[in-house]
């Protein structure tokens, strides 16, 4: 499978990411151990003052890529990070690396003297038990995974064929061999990770939405309210919910038919849809009626929206809708303002329905 045919998207970039740093911070203990190894070797095998240079060198070099690891674990926490922000935290994390692994690489080229056959072959040992790691820690950044491979590869073959020795030289051809081939089996791996990471959130989206309408269902609303409703306390924004009916619904479907009721509420999903905003949330609340979340929203917005809903229900339906509209006004839970909107709608349906009734404050 090609590498453009992966079904990406912004969910999936952020899902990817978030292993990505995950697996970074899993791998520091593995990079503390690595370069206390190499420092050792580059101490016995070179000089204790080239060995101290290239520990300060090396420890420098993963600062950015340390600093970065922290920043992205703070912005998570708060909430700061979007999916239009994943691939940039990649981008970010890809550049600090670089610079990590070419402190790395450079052990293999300090002035080791007569110990250079040893101190190489020890180097490229413990560059190959770390090409192993790194690619199972950059294993959802393929770009990433192919930069570590040839730094830390390519270093071994080219200080192989500096020696200048006909074993180095076969040495080196059996890696170049070896080298092709791990960045052919990393792209399969790459691929099969990204395709599993892909079907899991396929899998959790089909979870969270409503079978025959495609729009959000009970479950997808609470993992949003967990979210939306703490920021809004923090922030003091205030958010607005529409809940909506549909108008004489059982009279329709007895007259119609089950088929034709279920065929008149996705045309309704999609007549919400059609007047919301991309940061909305759509929720098939019940049997025939609808939630609408509206984070971020005054009431008179959240006003226009209702008005264009029910004009929009109409034109492209038989029926009507009648709809409840709150503003969140520092109640302690989401079902408080679900409530008061519940309460307005009943109130727009004794009034002759068609129209919508904003909840007391």
């Amino acid at each position: 499978m090609d590498q453009s045919r992966l079904p990406l998207s912004p969910e999936l970039d952020m899902e990817r990411v978030q292993i990505l740093y995950a697996n970074v911070r899993a791998g520091y203990i593995g990079v503390f151990a690595a370069i206390m190894l190499l420092y050792f070797i580059a101490d016995t095998y070179a000089s204790p003052g080239a060995a101290q240079y290239w520990l300060l060198g090396v420890m420098i070099a993963n600062l950015p890529r340390l600093w970065l690891s922290l920043r992205y674990g703070q912005s998570k926490r708060a909430g700061r990070i979007t999916e239009a922000d994943a691939l940039k935290w990649d981008r970010y994390m890809a550049l600090a690396s670089v610079a990590a692994y070419s402190g790395f690489v450079a052990v293999i080229y300090l002035p080791y003297g007569d110990n250079a056959l040893i101190g190489t072959v020890l180097c490229a040992l413990v560059f190959m038990v770390l090409a192993t790691g790194g690619v199972l820690v950059l294993s959802t950044s393929y770009v990433q995974v192919v930069v570590f491979l040839s730094l830390v590869m390519l270093s071994i073959i080219g200080k192989f064929l500096l020696i200048q020795q006909p074993l180095f030289y076969i040495a080196a051809a059996i890696l170049s061999f070896g080298y092709l081939q791990l960045l052919k089996h990393t792209r399969r791996h790459t691929q099969v990770l990204i395709e599993n990471i892909a079907l899991k959130i396929e899998n959790r989206q089909s979870a969270l939405v409503d079978p025959l309408t495609r729009v959000g269902n009970r479950r997808r609303l609470a993992l949003h309210t967990e979210m939306l409703f703490p920021a809004t306390q923090r922030s003091g924004e205030p958010f607005c919910l529409i809940l909506l009916d549909i108008d004489y619904f059982k009279k329709y479907n007895d007259t119609h038919g089950h088929s034709a009721g279920d065929e008149l509420l996705v045309k309704v999903a999609d007549a919400l849809g059609q007047c919301s905003r991309g940061q909305d949330l759509i929720v098939r609340y019940g049997g025939e009626e609808f939630l609408v979340v509206l984070p971020r929203t005054q009431l008179n917005d959240a006003e226009a929206i209702a008005q264009r809903i029910l004009a929009r229900v109409r034109e492209q339906t038989c029926v009507t809708i009648s709809a409840g509209v709150a503003v969140y006004n520092g109640e302690n839970s989401f079902e408080a303002v679900v409530q008061r909107a519940d309460e307005a709608l009943y109130i727009a349906k004794d009034s002759g329905r068609d129209r919508y009734q904003l909840a007391a404050a």
